[in-house]
């Protein structure tokens, strides 16, 4: 029989409670992902060769859009904010040599994972309890790099449209996000209401109405051009997230969606929104045929322990 996951009840602090400030509350939210599990669970890409992990990272819309705006050969300094173990930083080498990179985690285990591995690497751990440029500033990163590039990581923020600001502001040419949207209905702001059970904790996971998710970019950015690649999908239901009910229900349009917000450009105050499927990886034949091998290695060996 499979465990039901209780969700545990945390106190309830209204915003600027003398006894607990603002910024203490949105930091508890994050203690769990110092755990060794989520370093160890977003460290998989490692095992991949450079030519699977292109065939890997470009199945999916943001590194799409990555692809269709950047120049291979231009210098350009890019921000990733979320860089867990650094894998993105290998496949920039690849494809777009020229880019200075600098990533930045809350996730300590990640971090020395990613410096563990790419030691001539910019990798620093980020403060996720005071704004991105003061902790920018901190770690004396460069607080306004060409690109800033955020995966999965603005949908698990307390405040995504606060944070998503932050990142509007850091970049001084184009911003590129992927993070989860509903087409139908407003957003849950409550992470006690929407949210996603790892590693022993609870993390914010907060659907954002599309059409208000655009809003709050124009707001940021005005006269910058929007291009949406949305991959409709159930988002309830899978993953030990409690989510909403509507988000439950095909209906409601959840969605993985890949955002690219672009200052510099020759359709300002555009905004293009487009359905596309993220595509599955087309591995060599090579690595498909060591991943099945493994799989059965560690089959037989789970058996005989």
């Amino acid at each position: 029989m499979t465990p039901v996951v209780s969700r545990p009840e945390r106190q309830q602090v209204q915003p600027g409670h003398p006894d607990q400030p603002d910024r203490l509350v949105q930091a508890a939210w994050y203690h769990d992902w110092q755990d060794e599990r989520h370093a160890a669970a977003f460290d998989h890409y490692h095992h991949l060769d450079s030519r699977n992990l292109i065939r890997n990272f470009e199945g999916f819309n943001d590194v799409r859009l990555l692809n269709e705006r950047l120049d291979r050969w231009r210098a350009v300094r890019l921000l990733e904010v979320g860089c867990a173990t650094g894998e993105l930083y290998r496949y920039l080498k690849v494809k777009f040599p020229r880019v200075h990179y600098t990533g930045i985690d809350i996730s300590r285990a990640a971090i020395a994972r990613a410096q563990a591995k790419y030691p001539e690497g910019a990798f620093f751990v980020g403060d996720p309890s005071v704004p991105l440029a003061e902790s920018l500033r901190a770690l004396g990163v460069e607080t306004q790099p060409d690109v800033v590039y955020a995966k999965d990581v603005v949908h698990h923020q307390t405040q995504p449209l606060m944070f998503l600001s932050q990142l509007i502001s850091a970049a001084s040419d184009m911003v590129i996000i992927r993070t989860r949207t509903r087409d139908v209905g407003t957003t849950e702001l409550d992470p006690e209401q929407s949210c996603q059970y790892h590693y022993d904790g609870w993390m914010p996971y907060l659907v954002m109405n599309l059409q208000a998710l655009i809003d709050s970019i124009v707001h940021s950015a005005p006269g910058c051009e929007v291009v949406v690649y949305r991959h409709h999908m159930i988002l309830g239901g899978h993953y030990r997230r409690f989510l909403p009910k509507e988000l439950y229900v095909k209906e409601t349009g959840t969605a993985e969606t890949a955002v690219g917000i672009f200052k510099q450009t020759s359709k300002p105050g555009w905004v293009t929104v487009k359905d596309r499927v993220d595509q599955n990886p087309n591995y060599t034949w090579a690595y498909r045929l060591r991943h099945a091998l493994r799989q059965c290695r560690d089959a037989w060996y789970g058996r005989n322990p």
